[in-house]
Protein backbone atom coordinates (compact mmCIF):
# COMPACT_ATOMS: atom_id res chain seq x y z
CA UNK A 1 0.00 0.00 0.00
CA UNK A 2 1.33 3.40 -1.00
CA UNK A 3 0.20 6.96 -1.66
CA UNK A 4 0.53 8.66 -5.06
CA UNK A 5 0.00 12.04 -6.71
CA UNK A 6 0.39 13.42 -10.25
CA UNK A 7 0.06 16.79 -11.96
CA UNK A 8 0.07 18.34 -15.44
CA UNK A 9 0.16 22.14 -15.67
CA UNK A 10 2.23 25.23 -15.05
CA UNK A 11 2.49 25.36 -11.24
CA UNK A 12 5.76 24.73 -9.42
CA UNK A 13 5.48 20.97 -9.49
CA UNK A 14 7.79 19.82 -6.68
CA UNK A 15 6.15 21.73 -3.80
CA UNK A 16 2.68 20.89 -5.16
CA UNK A 17 3.33 17.15 -5.25
CA UNK A 18 5.24 16.97 -1.98
CA UNK A 19 2.38 18.77 -0.23
CA UNK A 20 -0.03 16.28 -1.83
CA UNK A 21 1.90 13.36 -0.31
CA UNK A 22 2.55 14.84 3.13
CA UNK A 23 -0.97 14.45 4.64
CA UNK A 24 -1.35 10.94 3.17
CA UNK A 25 1.91 9.28 4.20
CA UNK A 26 0.92 8.61 7.82
CA UNK A 27 -1.86 6.29 6.64
CA UNK A 28 -0.08 4.12 4.06
CA UNK A 29 3.34 5.46 3.06
CA UNK A 30 6.34 7.30 4.42
CA UNK A 31 9.04 4.62 4.17
CA UNK A 32 10.38 6.12 0.93
CA UNK A 33 9.58 9.18 -1.18
CA UNK A 34 10.18 9.70 -4.89
CA UNK A 35 9.23 12.02 -7.71
CA UNK A 36 9.71 12.07 -11.49
CA UNK A 37 9.12 15.01 -13.84
CA UNK A 38 9.04 15.50 -17.58
CA UNK A 39 10.53 18.75 -18.86
CA UNK A 40 10.83 19.34 -22.61
CA UNK A 41 10.73 15.62 -23.25
CA UNK A 42 13.47 14.84 -20.70
CA UNK A 43 12.77 12.64 -17.70
CA UNK A 44 14.36 13.42 -14.31
CA UNK A 45 13.73 11.83 -10.93
CA UNK A 46 14.79 11.63 -7.29
CA UNK A 47 13.95 8.82 -4.87
CA UNK A 48 15.23 8.01 -1.38
CA UNK A 49 14.15 6.16 1.76
CA UNK A 50 12.37 8.42 4.22
CA UNK A 51 9.31 10.57 4.72
CA UNK A 52 8.52 13.64 2.62
CA UNK A 53 10.18 15.95 5.14
CA UNK A 54 13.28 13.74 5.37
CA UNK A 55 13.75 13.45 1.61
CA UNK A 56 13.07 17.15 1.04
CA UNK A 57 15.76 17.98 3.61
CA UNK A 58 18.31 15.45 2.35
CA UNK A 59 18.04 15.49 -1.46
CA UNK A 60 17.51 17.85 -4.38
CA UNK A 61 13.94 16.68 -4.94
CA UNK A 62 12.61 20.24 -4.64
CA UNK A 63 14.85 21.24 -7.53
CA UNK A 64 12.91 19.10 -10.00
CA UNK A 65 10.81 21.09 -12.46
CA UNK A 66 8.57 20.41 -15.43
CA UNK A 67 5.00 20.58 -16.64
CA UNK A 68 4.26 16.88 -16.04
CA UNK A 69 5.17 14.78 -13.04
CA UNK A 70 4.21 12.36 -10.32
CA UNK A 71 5.26 11.44 -6.80
CA UNK A 72 5.10 8.37 -4.58
CA UNK A 73 5.15 7.62 -0.86
CA UNK A 74 5.96 3.96 -0.30
CA UNK A 75 4.78 1.46 2.28
CA UNK A 76 6.15 -2.07 2.00
CA UNK A 77 5.08 -4.74 4.46
CA UNK A 78 8.52 -6.37 4.21
CA UNK A 79 10.24 -3.06 5.01
CA UNK A 80 8.41 -2.62 8.30
CA UNK A 81 10.84 -4.98 10.04
CA UNK A 82 13.76 -5.27 7.58
CA UNK A 83 15.55 -2.23 6.19
CA UNK A 84 17.18 -4.29 3.42
CA UNK A 85 13.88 -3.99 1.54
CA UNK A 86 13.86 -0.19 1.77
CA UNK A 87 16.87 0.90 -0.28
CA UNK A 88 16.77 3.90 -2.57
CA UNK A 89 16.71 1.72 -5.69
CA UNK A 90 13.56 -0.03 -4.43
CA UNK A 91 11.67 3.26 -4.10
CA UNK A 92 9.41 4.59 -6.85
CA UNK A 93 9.47 5.73 -9.62
CA UNK A 94 10.87 2.90 -11.73
CA UNK A 95 12.24 3.71 -15.18
CA UNK A 96 12.83 1.82 -18.41
CA UNK A 97 16.37 0.91 -19.46
CA UNK A 98 16.66 3.97 -21.72
CA UNK A 99 15.01 6.25 -19.11
CA UNK A 100 12.12 7.23 -21.38
CA UNK A 101 9.30 5.63 -19.37
CA UNK A 102 8.63 6.18 -15.66
CA UNK A 103 6.13 4.29 -13.53
CA UNK A 104 4.52 4.30 -10.08
CA UNK A 105 2.49 1.46 -8.59
CA UNK A 106 0.12 1.12 -5.66
CA UNK A 107 -0.72 -2.35 -4.44
CA UNK A 108 0.76 -5.84 -4.56
CA UNK A 109 1.49 -7.87 -7.71
CA UNK A 110 0.99 -11.56 -6.96
CA UNK A 111 2.48 -12.98 -10.19
CA UNK A 112 5.53 -10.72 -10.42
CA UNK A 113 8.12 -13.46 -9.85
CA UNK A 114 7.02 -15.37 -12.96
CA UNK A 115 7.12 -12.18 -15.04
CA UNK A 116 10.48 -11.18 -13.55
CA UNK A 117 11.96 -14.52 -14.63
CA UNK A 118 10.72 -13.92 -18.18
CA UNK A 119 11.87 -10.32 -18.44
CA UNK A 120 15.27 -10.88 -16.81
CA UNK A 121 16.34 -12.62 -20.03
CA UNK A 122 16.32 -9.27 -21.83
CA UNK A 123 16.19 -6.56 -19.15
CA UNK A 124 18.43 -5.51 -16.29
CA UNK A 125 16.45 -4.75 -13.15
CA UNK A 126 17.94 -1.61 -11.61
CA UNK A 127 16.32 -2.35 -8.26
CA UNK A 128 17.75 -5.84 -7.85
CA UNK A 129 19.29 -6.60 -4.44
CA UNK A 130 21.65 -9.52 -4.92
CA UNK A 131 22.19 -10.20 -1.22
CA UNK A 132 18.49 -10.96 -0.68
CA UNK A 133 17.54 -11.89 -4.28
CA UNK A 134 14.85 -9.23 -4.27
CA UNK A 135 13.23 -6.68 -6.54
CA UNK A 136 10.24 -4.50 -5.80
CA UNK A 137 7.32 -6.24 -7.50
CA UNK A 138 6.37 -2.96 -9.22
CA UNK A 139 9.52 -2.89 -11.36
CA UNK A 140 8.26 -5.65 -13.64
CA UNK A 141 5.50 -3.36 -14.90
CA UNK A 142 7.78 -0.72 -16.44
CA UNK A 143 9.69 -3.34 -18.41
CA UNK A 144 6.45 -5.01 -19.53
CA UNK A 145 5.28 -1.70 -20.96
CA UNK A 146 8.63 -1.09 -22.64
CA UNK A 147 8.60 -4.57 -24.19
CA UNK A 148 5.08 -4.08 -25.57
CA UNK A 149 6.05 -0.69 -26.99
CA UNK A 150 8.97 -2.34 -28.80
CA UNK A 151 6.49 -4.84 -30.24
CA UNK A 152 4.62 -1.94 -31.81
CA UNK A 153 1.80 -1.21 -29.37
CA UNK A 154 0.93 2.40 -28.65
CA UNK A 155 1.47 3.60 -25.08
CA UNK A 156 -2.22 3.40 -24.17
CA UNK A 157 -2.53 -0.22 -25.32
CA UNK A 158 0.80 -1.19 -23.73
CA UNK A 159 -0.32 0.19 -20.37
CA UNK A 160 -3.72 -1.51 -20.63
CA UNK A 161 -2.26 -4.90 -21.56
CA UNK A 162 0.31 -4.69 -18.76
CA UNK A 163 -2.27 -3.83 -16.12
CA UNK A 164 -4.64 -6.60 -17.17
CA UNK A 165 -1.89 -9.23 -17.17
CA UNK A 166 -0.77 -8.36 -13.63
CA UNK A 167 -2.58 -10.20 -10.83
CA UNK A 168 -3.35 -8.59 -7.49
CA UNK A 169 -3.85 -5.01 -6.38
CA UNK A 170 -2.73 -2.97 -9.35
CA UNK A 171 -2.92 0.78 -9.86
CA UNK A 172 -0.27 2.00 -12.31
CA UNK A 173 0.69 5.59 -13.11
CA UNK A 174 2.87 5.93 -16.21
CA UNK A 175 4.45 8.68 -18.29
CA UNK A 176 6.67 8.55 -21.37
CA UNK A 177 8.99 10.91 -23.23
CA UNK A 178 6.99 10.00 -26.36
CA UNK A 179 3.93 11.79 -24.89
CA UNK A 180 5.45 14.55 -22.73
CA UNK A 181 2.21 16.02 -21.31
CA UNK A 182 0.28 12.79 -20.79
CA UNK A 183 -0.05 10.47 -17.80
CA UNK A 184 -1.81 7.09 -17.90
CA UNK A 185 -3.52 5.69 -14.80
CA UNK A 186 -4.99 2.20 -14.48
CA UNK A 187 -7.61 1.83 -11.76
CA UNK A 188 -9.00 -1.65 -11.14
CA UNK A 189 -10.26 -1.39 -7.54
CA UNK A 190 -7.85 1.05 -5.94
CA UNK A 191 -7.90 4.46 -4.26
CA UNK A 192 -8.04 6.93 -7.15
CA UNK A 193 -9.19 10.57 -7.07
CA UNK A 194 -9.02 13.00 -10.00
CA UNK A 195 -9.20 16.79 -10.26
CA UNK A 196 -9.69 19.21 -13.16
CA UNK A 197 -8.60 22.86 -13.02
CA UNK A 198 -8.02 25.65 -15.52
CA UNK A 199 -5.60 24.17 -18.10
CA UNK A 200 -4.32 21.76 -15.45
CA UNK A 201 -5.19 18.36 -14.01
CA UNK A 202 -4.22 16.44 -10.92
CA UNK A 203 -4.48 12.93 -9.47
CA UNK A 204 -4.14 11.73 -5.88
CA UNK A 205 -4.70 8.41 -4.15
CA UNK A 206 -6.72 10.19 -1.49
CA UNK A 207 -8.73 13.43 -1.44
CA UNK A 208 -6.29 14.45 1.31
CA UNK A 209 -3.80 15.14 -1.48
CA UNK A 210 -5.91 18.08 -2.67
CA UNK A 211 -6.35 19.83 0.68
CA UNK A 212 -3.94 22.64 -0.24
CA UNK A 213 -5.65 23.31 -3.60
CA UNK A 214 -9.18 21.93 -3.18
CA UNK A 215 -10.85 25.27 -3.94
CA UNK A 216 -9.08 25.48 -7.30
CA UNK A 217 -10.09 22.10 -8.77
CA UNK A 218 -13.20 20.09 -9.54
CA UNK A 219 -12.51 16.85 -7.65
CA UNK A 220 -14.15 13.48 -8.28
CA UNK A 221 -13.57 9.77 -7.67
CA UNK A 222 -12.38 7.76 -10.66
CA UNK A 223 -14.56 4.83 -11.72
CA UNK A 224 -13.29 1.31 -11.16
CA UNK A 225 -12.03 -0.82 -14.04
CA UNK A 226 -10.87 2.28 -15.88
CA UNK A 227 -7.90 3.33 -17.98
CA UNK A 228 -7.43 7.06 -17.51
CA UNK A 229 -5.55 9.25 -19.97
CA UNK A 230 -4.64 12.45 -18.13
CA UNK A 231 -3.73 15.60 -20.10
CA UNK A 232 -3.91 19.33 -19.44
CA UNK A 233 -7.43 19.40 -20.89
CA UNK A 234 -8.89 16.74 -18.64
CA UNK A 235 -9.33 13.00 -18.46
CA UNK A 236 -10.28 10.48 -21.12
CA UNK A 237 -11.67 7.46 -19.27
CA UNK A 238 -12.18 4.10 -20.98
CA UNK A 239 -12.75 0.55 -19.78
CA UNK A 240 -9.55 -1.07 -18.55
CA UNK A 241 -10.49 -4.75 -18.85
CA UNK A 242 -13.34 -5.60 -21.20
CA UNK A 243 -13.34 -9.22 -20.03
CA UNK A 244 -14.41 -8.63 -16.43
CA UNK A 245 -16.27 -6.27 -14.14
CA UNK A 246 -14.89 -4.75 -10.95
CA UNK A 247 -17.36 -5.49 -8.16
CA UNK A 248 -18.85 -2.65 -6.17
CA UNK A 249 -17.96 -2.67 -2.47
CA UNK A 250 -20.35 -0.42 -0.56
CA UNK A 251 -19.26 -0.06 3.04
CA UNK A 252 -21.50 -1.31 5.81
CA UNK A 253 -20.63 1.41 8.33
CA UNK A 254 -22.12 -0.43 11.29
CA UNK A 255 -20.33 -3.65 10.45
CA UNK A 256 -17.05 -1.75 9.97
CA UNK A 257 -17.51 0.12 13.25
CA UNK A 258 -18.14 -3.08 15.20
CA UNK A 259 -15.14 -4.97 13.79
CA UNK A 260 -12.73 -2.04 14.32
CA UNK A 261 -13.83 -1.65 17.94
CA UNK A 262 -13.41 -5.42 18.41
CA UNK A 263 -9.89 -5.45 16.91
CA UNK A 264 -8.75 -2.42 18.91
CA UNK A 265 -10.22 -3.91 22.08
CA UNK A 266 -8.44 -7.23 21.59
CA UNK A 267 -5.11 -6.05 20.15
CA UNK A 268 -4.72 -2.48 21.39
CA UNK A 269 -3.68 0.45 19.22
CA UNK A 270 -3.14 -0.22 15.54
CA UNK A 271 -1.55 1.50 12.57
CA UNK A 272 -3.52 1.43 9.31
CA UNK A 273 -1.34 -1.44 8.09
CA UNK A 274 -1.79 -3.39 11.35
CA UNK A 275 -5.53 -2.93 11.14
CA UNK A 276 -5.74 -3.86 7.45
CA UNK A 277 -3.67 -7.02 7.96
CA UNK A 278 -5.96 -8.07 10.79
CA UNK A 279 -9.04 -7.38 8.67
CA UNK A 280 -7.52 -9.37 5.80
CA UNK A 281 -7.46 -12.46 7.99
CA UNK A 282 -10.92 -12.10 9.48
CA UNK A 283 -13.45 -9.37 10.10
CA UNK A 284 -12.91 -7.53 6.82
CA UNK A 285 -16.00 -9.23 5.44
CA UNK A 286 -18.10 -7.30 7.94
CA UNK A 287 -17.07 -4.03 6.23
CA UNK A 288 -19.13 -5.06 3.20
CA UNK A 289 -21.65 -7.42 4.84
CA UNK A 290 -20.37 -10.41 2.85
CA UNK A 291 -19.11 -13.87 3.80
CA UNK A 292 -15.49 -14.56 4.73
CA UNK A 293 -15.05 -16.58 1.52
CA UNK A 294 -16.37 -13.65 -0.52
CA UNK A 295 -13.96 -11.32 1.28
CA UNK A 296 -11.01 -13.62 0.54
CA UNK A 297 -12.04 -13.70 -3.13
CA UNK A 298 -12.33 -9.90 -3.20
CA UNK A 299 -8.75 -9.66 -1.93
CA UNK A 300 -7.56 -12.26 -4.45
CA UNK A 301 -8.95 -10.36 -7.43
CA UNK A 302 -7.42 -7.09 -6.29
CA UNK A 303 -9.54 -4.97 -3.95
CA UNK A 304 -7.36 -2.20 -2.54
CA UNK A 305 -9.47 0.90 -1.96
CA UNK A 306 -7.70 2.36 1.06
CA UNK A 307 -10.01 5.37 1.05
CA UNK A 308 -12.94 3.23 2.15
CA UNK A 309 -11.01 2.36 5.31
CA UNK A 310 -9.51 5.81 5.88
CA UNK A 311 -12.83 7.61 5.46
CA UNK A 312 -14.64 5.32 7.90
CA UNK A 313 -11.88 5.50 10.50
CA UNK A 314 -11.90 9.29 10.42
CA UNK A 315 -15.69 9.31 10.72
CA UNK A 316 -15.39 7.11 13.81
CA UNK A 317 -12.97 9.66 15.26
CA UNK A 318 -15.50 12.44 14.66
CA UNK A 319 -18.14 10.33 16.42
CA UNK A 320 -15.85 9.85 19.42
CA UNK A 321 -15.70 6.07 19.01
CA UNK A 322 -11.92 5.87 18.49
CA UNK A 323 -8.88 8.13 18.89
CA UNK A 324 -6.42 9.12 16.15
CA UNK A 325 -2.86 10.03 17.11
CA UNK A 326 0.46 10.35 15.29
CA UNK A 327 3.48 8.38 16.47
CA UNK A 328 7.02 8.19 15.12
CA UNK A 329 7.67 4.57 14.13
CA UNK A 330 11.02 3.06 13.12
CA UNK A 331 10.42 1.24 9.82
CA UNK A 332 12.86 0.23 7.11
CA UNK A 333 15.85 1.91 8.72
CA UNK A 334 14.13 5.29 8.97
CA UNK A 335 11.49 6.92 11.19
CA UNK A 336 7.97 7.23 9.80
CA UNK A 337 5.16 9.50 11.06
CA UNK A 338 2.45 6.89 11.50
CA UNK A 339 -1.26 7.43 12.24
CA UNK A 340 -2.35 5.16 15.07
CA UNK A 341 -5.91 4.24 16.11
CA UNK A 342 -7.03 3.27 19.60
CA UNK A 343 -10.10 3.14 21.81
CA UNK A 344 -10.89 6.13 24.09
Amino acid sequence: MCQLAAYIGDRAIAPLLMEALRPQEGYFGGQATGMAVMDNGQLSWVKQPGSVDHVVANSNIMGLSGTTGFAHSRLSETSVTDERYNRAKNAHPFTSTDNTIALLHNGIIFNYEQIWAELAKQYTFKGYNEDINYITDSEVAVHMIDALRKQGLCMEDAVRETATRLEGMVLLVVMSADEPETIYITNWMQACTLAVGDNETMFSSSPLGFKHVEDEFNIFTAPRNSLIKMTRDGFKITRLDVCRDAPATPIDRWGFRDVVIKVLGEKGKQTCLDLLLNLNESGGEKMFNITLDEWKELQRIGWGDQNQIMDCLNLMVEEGLIIRTVEQHPEGGIVVPRLVWSLP
